[in-house]
């Protein structure tokens, strides 16, 4: 289980190309140079017309533009598939899956649980990545099972794990989705912290609907309150970056009329957030994390292929690239930047994180 403290959160990696050259020696000590630029990473996918990953491009197939202005790359990996088919090593890629209890309506957890056995079990069991799976509820963010890829055995520890589970405390009205809501943002925090001390590129894939987007909260919010909200989102967007955790959102809903509020309303918050005090609860909904961080949020899946869903989002695993370059600092931290990265060749689209904030 993780900790429920919110901003466990490593500091941004900070690069100044005067710290780079020894000073010499003087006899009075100098206060030391303030970092002029900061070290901007990130995972990104590459797929072609058809929705075929793309994994053999070359460094020089790639312009990233932060705010507008191009930077030069200062690293490059090509993905893991391709460099263990060269014999490099790698750090391979880990697939979170976590069954939301908490956020999702009771009666359709164990249809949850059921087709994350199903999709386990594909292929006789047999995972090429690593699988660790979760649940979440009344005592956070739990472990079930591994990282394995004995699919069959991570099965059978979902199975067992059923009677282990604790309901969350069911409350009515707005006081239960605010419960809800922190309890959530506090469980995501952690585990993002956590698996920023971990190696590697992590798939995150949430199972179930999502933590409550509070529509209409910023109408009743004061000055202190808002600071929160964009304090929130800024931690979460940059715990994510330092973790190299990609989000994925599974939405459980077996017929659209299942789907809730929330769903069908997320893409109302899906512009970025550029002032503090402007920053709407469900800018940093699950779903929207999901598209921030080069994910997907996938929409309901229908009677029978949640599993198929689950599949989905794992087969990107070991088929990021991973690049990094240089973005100066401003005089004020937590400004907006976006982010674009563009292929220099044609019917070939990225994804990959929408933006950042300098000094995070």
């Amino acid at each position: 289980m993780f900790s429920v403290r919110f901003r466990l959160l490593l500091p941004a990696l900070l690069v100044s190309t005067a710290c780079l050259a020894q000073p010499p020696a003087q006899s009075a000590p100098q206060a030391a140079a303030k970092p002029t630029s900061q070290i901007i990473a990130t995972d990104l996918m590459v797929t072609d017309a058809s929705g075929h990953r793309v994994t053999n491009l070359q460094e020089g197939d790639f312009t990233v533009l932060d705010n507008g202005t191009p930077r030069k790359i200062l690293a490059f990996q090509q993905p893991n598939v391709v460099q263990a088919a060269a014999g490099k090593p790698i750090t391979p890629d880990v697939v979170d899956i976590l069954i939301d209890n908490v956020n999702t309506p009771d009666i359709r957890i164990a249809y949850i649980r059921q087709c994350t056995e199903d999709f386990l079990r594909m292929n006789g069991g047999k995972l090429n990545t690593p699988v660790a799976v979760y649940h979440f509820d009344q005592q956070g963010i739990v472990l079930i099972a591994g990282p394995s890829t004995d699919g069959n055995k991570l099965a059978d520890a979902v199975v067992a794990s059923a009677a282990a589970e604790r309901p969350f405390l069911r409350l009515e009205g707005f006081y239960n989705d605010t419960d809800r809501l922190q309890a959530s943002l506090n469980a995501m925090g952690a585990f993002l912290a956590h698996q920023a001390t971990q190696p590697g590129h992590k798939l995150f894939i949430w199972i179930g609907r999502g933590w409550p987007i509070m529509m209409n909260t910023q109408t009743f919010a004061d000055r202190k309150q808002e600071q929160t909200f964009f304090s929130t989102l800024t931690a979460l967007i940059s715990a994510s970056r330092h973790g190299r955790v990609t989000l994925y959102s599974v939405e459980s809903a077996r017929t659209p009329d299942e789907r809730t509020v929330e769903w069908t309303s997320y893409m109302m918050y899906a512009k970025p957030v550029t002032n503090p005090m402007k920053t709407p609860v469900g800018s940093f909904s699950v779903q929207i994390l999901s598209i921030k961080t080069g994910g997907v949020p996938f929409p309901f899946s229908g009677a029978t292929d949640l599993a198929g869903t689950i599949a989905r989002g794992y087969a990107d695993a070991n088929k990021s690239y991973f690049l990094a370059f240089a973005s100066p600092l401003e005089g004020k931290p937590d400004q907006y930047h976006s982010l674009e990265i563009k292929v220099n060749k044609p019917g070939l689209s990225v994804r990959t994180r929408t933006g950042f904030y300098s000094g995070q």
